[in-house]
């Protein structure tokens, strides 16, 4: 995935937002951990631990409130993601 947007979470982790509209985390149960990848636009790789989560946002005004998946890097060593990094989820991590 693409990340659009990234939250520091403080004591949980970075909660990394997609790009894509598509429900690409749709597939992964919830709250699964995974190893991943994140290649940032200058090329350089970075190994991370991350987790499927489910968040929910306000619509406009009128709207129902919108739920989607995102991930949650784990907090140790996580700093704030830029926009456009490609995340990649690479093997189930082993807790």
């Amino acid at each position: 995935m693409r990340v659009r947007e990234s939250f520091n979470l403080t004591g949980l982790g970075i909660l990394l937002i997609g790009l894509e509209t598509l429900p690409l985390l749709q597939a992964f149960e919830l709250h699964t951990v995974w190893v991943v990848k994140l290649v940032f636009a200058d090329g350089h790789e970075e190994p991370a631990t991350a987790s499927v989560e489910e968040i929910s946002r306000p619509g406009e005004a009128g709207e129902t409130t919108a739920v989607a998946r995102a991930l949650l890097l784990t907090p140790e060593g996580a700093t704030t993601v830029p926009a456009g990094t490609q995340v990649y989820l690479l093997e189930r991590a082993e807790l």
